[in-house]
């Protein structure tokens, strides 16, 4: 595991994360809606 990518945004919201989700399966060019694709995510703060 490690990391793929992050951002820094105003705040924390539905927006931002539906934002940064899309730019990562653009990004990463995932089709067939994420198969065999794993995201965790560290909200710890």
């Amino acid at each position: 595991m490690y990391p793929v990518a992050w951002a820094v945004v105003e705040r924390e919201t539905n927006d931002t994360w539906k934002w940064f989700i899309a730019l990562l399966i653009k990004d990463l060019e995932i089709n067939d809606n994420g198969a065999g694709w794993v995201f965790i995510s560290d909200q710890q703060k």
